[in-house]
């Protein structure tokens, strides 16, 4: 079989037709269909014969295990339903086994990898600087060396992690879990509620989520120092990020952003600030500060924050001094503790039935609200007003 010009497709129904095709350069893309099936004279295909090295790709039509030997072209090597061994070549290449547990060995160049079996083998040989290989994978997967980037595909709900390289980690339309390992990692959650592990402060610039992708949480594993204490998620780059928590040891700065967020602390003293949104504030141990910086960041009834775990015996404080007490009077005013009085002033904060009520305006009612789980009495020492 001459292909000629043009991507050409040889369909093979015995191994002796291999030695038969001719291709020359620069003749299009062309692929081998094979369509016999393996047995141990007929397993090896090898594009790196002389008649076949102007040819690109195989695909496995017959079954049985093969070998696939790529070449200097940018190939793409497609197994079948066995388990194959895929060996790219010189260029860029796609290895893709499909079903079966495959070996997928690549080699210089920047190659990209599919894998759908959890028994499926990458080998990386090439450690040429400014390569970028790929793996793309549909089921749990961790990077092997000499990798650098991983895609998770299809909807299902999986996990991804990185080697000691920077990777860029991506995920698919279902719940994931990034976790970059060593490196300065890129970590792209997409659609689904997905998790962020991250191992170093400098990786909180490098989260990507969109709006309306789920709700997505960063998991702090690294420890707090004065360079690293502060989360913030109202930086532009984590404003679709709805929850943090705390996994690293240290005195932590939580602070949200305009969505519902879940801040969760640590065994340590953390200062926790929700932002605007009806905010879950979790401090751990330690004596934490809830901290509230606008009565316009507040609401009342659905709308209010929750503190699921204010302890005084811990010496946990809420924070009330960053906005003014009341509207009514010159000057930044202070709050006033009225137990579980009613109000009867601007400036005012009373607690009753688990619920600390603030009044800054002067009218009947509260103009904020917050939830302490579980607390049945507060006093003026619980609160910095």
């Amino acid at each position: 079989m001459i292909g000629g010009k043009g991507n050409d497709a040889y369909v093979l129904d015995q191994a002796g037709e291999l030695a038969l095709v001719q291709e020359l350069a620069n003749e299009g893309t062309d692929t081998l269909y094979i369509n016999y099936a393996a047995a141990t004279q007929t397993r090896t295909i090898d594009l790196g014969l002389s008649n076949l090295h102007d040819v690109e790709n195989v695909t496995l039509l017959g079954a049985g295990q093969f070998t696939v030997i790529g070449n200097d072209q940018n190939n793409t090597l497609l197994g079948n339903a066995d388990a194959n061994t895929l060996q790219g070549g010189a260029g860029d290449d796609i290895l893709d086994g499909r079903a079966g547990a495959d070996t997928l060995i690549g080699g210089t160049g920047n190659d990209t990898y599919v894998v759908d079996n959890y028994g499926d083998v990458i080998t990386e040989t090439s450690t040429l600087p400014g390569e970028i290989d790929t793996v793309r994978s549909s089921v749990n997967w961790v990077l092997g060396a000499n990798l650098e980037n991983l895609t998770l595909t299809g909807t299902g709900n999986i996990a991804g992690s990185g080697n000691a390289q920077d990777n860029v980690l991506i995920g698919n339309d279902g719940n994931n879990e990034l976790n970059g390992m060593a490196g300065l990692d890129t970590m792209i959650g997409g659609k689904g509620n997905d998790a962020y592990l991250l191992d170093q402060t400098a990786e909180l610039a490098l989260v990507q989520e969109l709006a309306n992708e789920g709700t997505d949480t960063l998991y702090i594993m690294y420890g707090s120092t004065p360079q690293t204490e502060t989360v913030d998620l109202s930086i532009g780059n984590l404003l679709n990020v709805e929850n943090v928590k705390l996994l690293g040891l240290g005195q932590f700065t939580l602070t949200g952003n305009n969505l519902n967020n879940t801040l969760t602390g640590n065994i340590n003293a953390n200062i926790l600030d929700g932002g605007f949104g009806a905010d879950t504030l979790t401090g751990g141990g330690g004596a934490d500060i809830f901290k509230f910086g606008a009565v316009n960041e507040m609401g009342i009834g659905a709308n209010r924050d929750v503190i699921t775990d204010f302890s005084s015996l811990q010496g946990d404080k809420i924070d009330l001094t960053h906005f003014d007490a009341n509207l009514l009077t010159a000057g930044f005013n202070g709050f006033t503790f009225i137990d579980g009085n009613d109000f009867t002033a601007a400036g005012q904060v009373r607690f009753s039935d688990h619920i600390l009520s603030g009044n800054v305006s002067g009218g009947p009612g509260a103009d904020f609200e917050i939830q302490l789980v579980g607390v049945n009495s507060l006093s003026a020492n619980d609160l910095v007003a």
